[in-house]
């Protein structure tokens, strides 16, 4: 699919889809082979292949027959799935940046992007490629930072269930879930900070930034650096989560065999008194006809005693 934008004094708005080659910003996701290999055929990038990277940036510069210079930049999005692979847990923006248009591709559509685009308002309009670009990764990033609040929320729920039903099998599958999050996460943020060093030394060798630019800039520097103390946090929570998980395993099993051996001692007295007296030779109570009963009581009295001194040594 093809979306399409001209640049209407200083808005960009939406044009008909027919006329691609003079508009100012071009939306390329989903299927469109015919298009995206007609620009492959033009440059020696391979868009296809760019879109496939899940855990690295792609950047270069392009110099056509005129001499003008072009850049190919890209960034990773994070898209959280429940229970999602690691190979699917982001997608690839790519951007060409030309000297008056801006073509973007991704391999399935993001919504924030068209809703972006549509009446957007620039402040430099000579360098709109550059400001939109950046307001998109902007945009992209504040996405990423309220998805990882998000994963606060998760994380406090994963805390409250180990706090009240110990650590069954479902808090295994959630840990899990949060450790894939910021695997995907920390991935994105470290690939997404390389292409925005790149756009950065570029666009100020290209045309000089704006002041309106340049703080898009650092509010997304800005951005970048929160998160990454955010994730840190995070991953190391969810570190001690897993240790403390583990170490409840260990404790849970060490108690289970700590109770199966002081019952394995204490029924070892009523087996020891019925093999004394069942051996063939005569013994006491065994003329009686409530011997049987005297073993018995016997046995348990014995036995009671254990299970009380090992009670008073702390044993149970």
């Amino acid at each position: 699919m093809l979306k399409t934008y001209s640049l209407t004094k200083n808005t960009l708005l939406v044009s008909s889809e027919s006329n691609i080659k003079n508009s100012s910003v071009v939306y390329v996701y989903g299927d469109e082979r015919e298009y995206i290999e007609s620009f492959e055929h033009k440059s020696d990038f391979n868009i296809d292949n760019i879109l496939t990277f899940d855990d690295r940036v792609a950047y270069d510069t392009m110099i056509d027959q005129n001499d003008e210079k072009s850049l190919l930049v890209s960034f990773l999005f994070p898209e959280i799935h429940e229970g999602g692979h690691l190979d699917n847990l982001t997608t690839s923006v790519v951007f060409l940046v030309f000297k008056n248009k801006l073509i973007i591709f991704t391999k399935q559509k993001l919504k924030f992007i068209p809703e972006l685009l549509s009446n957007m308002v620039l402040h430099d309009v000579d360098n709109f490629m550059q400001e939109v670009l950046l307001k998109i990764m902007q945009k992209d990033f504040h996405v990423m930072l309220d998805d990882l609040r998000g994963v606060k929320e998760k994380i406090d729920d994963l805390d409250s269930e180990i706090s009240t039903s110990g650590s069954l099998r479902p808090t295994f599958g959630d840990l899990l879930t949060l450790q894939k999050y910021m695997i995907a996460l920390s991935t994105t943020y470290g690939a997404n900070h390389k292409a925005l060093d790149f756009i950065k030394k570029n666009f100020t060798t290209i045309n000089d930034i704006d002041f309106t630019t340049q703080k898009i800039v650092d509010e997304i520097y800005n951005t970048s650096d929160t998160m990454d103390r955010i994730i840190l946090g995070y991953s190391q929570y969810l570190d001690y989560l897993e240790n403390m998980i583990n170490n409840m395993i260990s404790y849970q099993l060490n108690m289970i065999m700590k109770t199966l051996t002081e019952i394995s001692i204490v029924l070892t007295i009523p087996a020891i008194i019925f093999g004394f007296w069942g051996i063939a030779v005569d013994g006491q109570f065994e003329k009686s006809s409530y011997g049987i009963f005297a073993v018995l009581i016997i046995s348990v009295i014995l036995s009671l005693i254990c299970w009380f001194l090992l009670r008073r040594k702390t044993y149970l």
